[in-house]
């Protein structure tokens, strides 16, 4: 199994290396790509998800499946706690890199890398799955990242985030989805068939977030400073971010009596590397954005063997 999730994960990433290719011979330029990533954020992935959740989920099905958004909480949650706990070991140079690891330990890439796994293993079900389960990834984006990254303490602002266009993608697909179980058999012909038209675009819109997603992180990563890879501090962000909080959190999502579907997502989810979107925010909560982009670099690279080792131990 390792080998066939090995060749297809690579696959995945020869996506993320067009990204770099055209970076390199300046056909995306830093701005371009900037500008690509929010309307991938605030286009296209709200199309997706809208799709994804609409068509794979009736209201009852949403409600028996909260163990998704609650397990992604576990595993940020698993994430901050051990990451505060090794921090407590560790020198760093300044808050700000402080910050920033714990940032790396508690957030990981819960969207946009695990899109692409997830279909390839469970077709269009498991990426609904992957898709609601980011509610939870979401809330912990903006309370106990936040919270790293500005030294455990609270931002007003933070409240304010909740309603990302992606987290409000997800609520007005569970409104639009208790509408259509409530109407499904009273609606008149013309605005069923309004609503299938309209769905068809926006199905076709959402299909491309994953490969523009992917190009996107390409291009950032091609920007990154590579001097700065190899120090000590980035091999704890690669053993904690790869190796142990995946272990814990799997640890935890096999104690608890989740169904297998759904604790098979969430483990796709676990042994995620770092998020690319932390550089972003370390730039907008002025923390260290060079640690960032470096530990999105490095983990990136070596979960190119530590995914396929995790899925195929973990998914027997």
């Amino acid at each position: 199994m390792f080998i066939k999730l090995f060749i297809r994960i690579l696959a995945i990433f020869g996506m993320i290396a067009a990204g770099a290719i055209a970076r390199r011979l300046n056909m995306l330029t830093k701005d371009t790509a900037s500008q690509m990533s929010r309307i991938t954020t605030n286009f296209f992935y709200p199309a997706l998800i809208f799709t994804y959740l609409v068509s794979n989920f009736s209201l009852k099905e949403l409600a028996e499946n909260w163990v998704l958004p609650f397990g992604t909480l576990i595993i940020m949650a698993s994430g901050y706690i051990t990451g505060n706990i090794f921090s407590r070991f560790t020198a760093f140079k300044n808050e700000k890199e402080k910050g920033q690891f714990l940032f790396q330990c508690t957030i990981n890439n819960y969207s946009f890398l695990p899109l692409p796994i997830a279909l390839m293993l469970y077709g269009n079900t498991g990426v609904a799955y992957l898709i609601f389960s980011t509610l939870g990834s979401e809330i912990s984006v903006w309370t106990m990242g936040v919270f790293a990254l500005t030294g455990n303490k609270f931002r007003r602002d933070s409240v304010k985030n909740l309603l990302s266009v992606p987290m409000i993608a997800i609520v007005f697909s569970i409104i639009v989805i208790a509408i259509r179980d409530m109407c499904i058999y009273n609606c008149p012909w013309i605005i069923r068939e309004i609503g299938t038209s309209f769905f068809s675009v926006i199905d076709i819109f959402g299909k491309g977030t994953i490969p523009v997603a992917m190009f996107i992180a390409g291009s950032r990563m091609a920007d990154l400073k590579v001097h700065h890879l190899l120090t000590t501090l980035q091999g704890y962000i690669i053993t904690l971010r790869l190796l142990v909080i995946p272990a814990i959190s799997a640890i935890v999502l096999y104690l608890l009596p989740f169904p297998v579907e759904a604790r098979n997502i969430l483990l796709v989810v676990a042994v995620m590397p770092s998020a690319i979107a932390s550089v972003v925010l370390s730039e907008v909560y002025n923390s260290d954005t060079e640690f960032a982009a470096s530990s999105v670099l490095t983990t990136h690279l070596f979960s190119l063997i530590t995914i396929p080792l995790w899925l195929s131990f973990l998914l027997k």
